[in-house]
């Protein structure tokens, strides 16, 4: 099992930096970090997920593993990789344990995964490399806890940090819970929007679209005490320049899935955004925009 949550101090050198849903682009990820002139010795670089599928270069996104400066956790496409890459050790896993693998690995032949995973599958070093660095990545990355830094305490996660209940949605998670390891509500299992099936609170994190689901349907969304948390997994465009901010959450898979189909999506693109500084950049696939964070919505 991956680890649930991993902590980090503040960044008293350089800037932290958030990436949205790479999805095999790690040449537009390398422009916008010669964009912002990103000191490899200083500075560092979270993702919240999502690395591989529908780009044309998973293998290339997958090799940002490997670098001392890169922080990412695991998103719902890398979960369904490395279910792929743990099928060879079902026998050593619970039962519960090599169900949801199995369940898993099935979903990525369902989701596109297999199109580019096939040509590497047989490079049992390779797959060996993915499936250790996959393995360590955290559901969660809490950064500068102690609030230490004029920034302050930030969240990585790749989905969200809400579920719907009967009377309209909450929040469930806050500051204090979320860095609980053990809490009893990660094991908590409810239907999760997005999932489309009920799951607990480890397959909530990868997949949960409760948030954006009571947006769209004027539901009422009751805030929690949690400190800003940086999600992708829908695709959320920026609207005049502006990133959606919602319940405490900082949508910032603006689209990199579309890349390759700029006649169709040309407003969607990859972007990085700097915690300290308050601002980002998207690329497009033939621009650069300035993007900023924008007024949660009234209910």
């Amino acid at each position: 099992m991956n680890p649930r949550v991993m902590a980090h101090p503040a960044n008293l050198q350089g800037r932290d930096f958030i990436v949205g849903d790479l999805h095999g682009h790690p040449d537009v990820l390398r422009r916008l970090m010669d964009h912002v002139a990103f000191d490899y010795d200083m500075d560092r670089l979270f993702s919240v997920g999502d690395l591989v599928d529908r780009g044309p270069n998973s293998a290339g996104a997958l090799d940002l593993l490997d670098a001392p400066w890169f922080y990412p956790v695991l998103g719902n496409h890398d979960a369904m990789l490395l279910a792929t890459l743990n099928l060879g050790h079902l026998r050593a896993m619970r039962r519960e344990e090599a169900q949801r693998t199995a369940a898993y690995a099935d979903l990525f032949t369902r989701n596109g995964g297999w199109d580019w995973f096939r040509h590497y599958r047989m490079d049992e070093d390779q797959c060996e490399r993915w499936r250790s660095a996959l393995s360590q990545a955290p559901l969660v990355r809490i950064v500068d806890a102690e609030n230490t830094a004029p920034a302050g305490r930030f969240q990585v996660l790749h989905a969200e940090l809400a579920a719907e209940r009967e009377d309209g949605v909450a929040v469930c998670w806050n500051d204090a819970t979320l860095a609980e390891d053990t809490h009893p509500r990660w094991l908590e299992p409810h239907q999760v929007i997005g999932y489309d099936a009920t799951g607990t609170w480890e397959d909530h994190l990868l997949w949960g679209r409760s948030l954006r689901h009571a947006l769209s349907h004027e539901i009422p969304i009751v805030p929690a005490a949690l400190s800003r948390t940086y999600v992708g997994h829908t695709i959320t465009p920026p609207r005049e320049g502006r990133l959606l901010q919602l319940a405490g959450h900082v949508f910032l898979d603006t689209g990199a899935a579309h890349l390759d189909q700029p006649e169709r999506y040309r407003d969607q693109g990859l972007t990085l955004f700097c915690h300290q500084e308050q601002q980002g950049w998207m690329a497009t696939a033939t621009d650069m925009e300035s993007v900023t964070l924008g007024n949660a919505p009234a209910f």
